[in-house]
């Protein structure tokens, strides 16, 4: 019998309850994602029941505006391909650890989940990036100072590490996924790039100074989460890709120089390109095209 943690056992019952098994695929649905769900899902993909933060032992409850903190459970009627959509996700800016950050991805990787899909809305360094554009990240810098895999080698609920002490991060992001899902954006009409993100522990928005340093060192977004759950999941076997909606110009670029960075506007900009990039993903899942 499959040994898993507590949370990840409530998460599986739940999934039983809703006549289905253990997901296929999982997005993370970042800032300005929240309204995704309503008119981000393809014509194949139902709704087949919800799950709160709340009702998970172990996972911390999502403080962020923006971020509802809960997961909704979907079937493709065609392929029947389960997935889980989280919306919205831990930060820890929110005083969490980075292994309590990462448990939503991975109490579905204990039920045997290989496809992560992660968003976020992030701020554009490079001076091609506009407000509602995506940014597929092929790469990314974890300024944060912290890291999952800080302290004992992470391991599963049977003791077995969930993979080696030292992992290559070369290759982070799964080309294959990233191809895949990068038609299906085009098709959806958006501008889209590739890039390297730079990860920073927050909350407060980066200084002008600090942008420039980023920008030097070769970051052309920069946001507040998604590498510790990148890292988490590509140490555990599983496959990944991740985009970045260009939410706004990062500080001191804007043409604007009196311009101030507000979180509720960058949640309002993030609405229509979030939809479709839910589409573009979804509809690469339901394809079957390698996924």
């Amino acid at each position: 019998m499959m040994q898993l943690s507590s949370g990840a056992s409530v998460l599986l019952e739940k999934l039983k309850h809703f006549g289905v098994g253990a997901p296929f695929f999982h997005v993370v649905l970042g800032s300005g994602f929240k309204d995704a769900l309503i008119d981000g899902l393809p014509k194949g993909f139902r709704i087949v029941g919800e799950i709160s933060f709340k009702e998970l032992p172990g996972l911390a409850v999502s403080t962020a505006p923006g971020h509802s903190g809960k997961m909704a459970v979907l079937v493709h009627e065609t392929t029947r391909k389960v997935g889980i959509i989280q919306v919205g996700r831990l930060h820890g800016y929110e005083g969490l650890d980075p292994r309590e950050v990462v448990k939503p991805v991975m109490f579905s990787r204990e039920l045997g989940t290989e496809n992560y899909f992660i968003t976020n809305a992030a701020g554009g360094i490079d001076s091609a990036h506009r407000p509602g554009d995506v940014m597929i990240i092929r790469d990314h810098i974890n300024l944060t100072g912290k890291s999952p895999l800080y302290g004992e080698n992470p391991k599963n609920a049977k003791g077995v590490e969930w993979g080696p002490r030292f992992p290559d991060l070369t290759h982070v992001y799964c080309p294959s996924l990233t191809r895949e899902v990068k038609e299906k954006l085009l098709r959806e009409g958006l501008r889209v790039h590739e890039g390297v993100y730079m990860g920073v522990l927050g909350p407060a928005f980066e200084t002008p100074a600090e942008i420039r340093f980023f920008k030097m060192i070769g970051s052309h977004a920069v946001g507040m989460s998604t590498v510790w759950e990148t890292t988490a999941l590509k140490h555990s076997g599983a496959k990944v890709c991740a985009f970045s909606l260009i939410s706004n110009v990062a500080a001191g670029l804007s043409e604007n120089p009196d311009e101030e960075l507000d979180h509720f506007v960058i949640l309002d900009t993030c609405r229509g390109s979030s939809t479709h990039i839910l589409k573009a993903i979804l509809n690469s899942v339901s394809a079957g095209d390698g996924v």
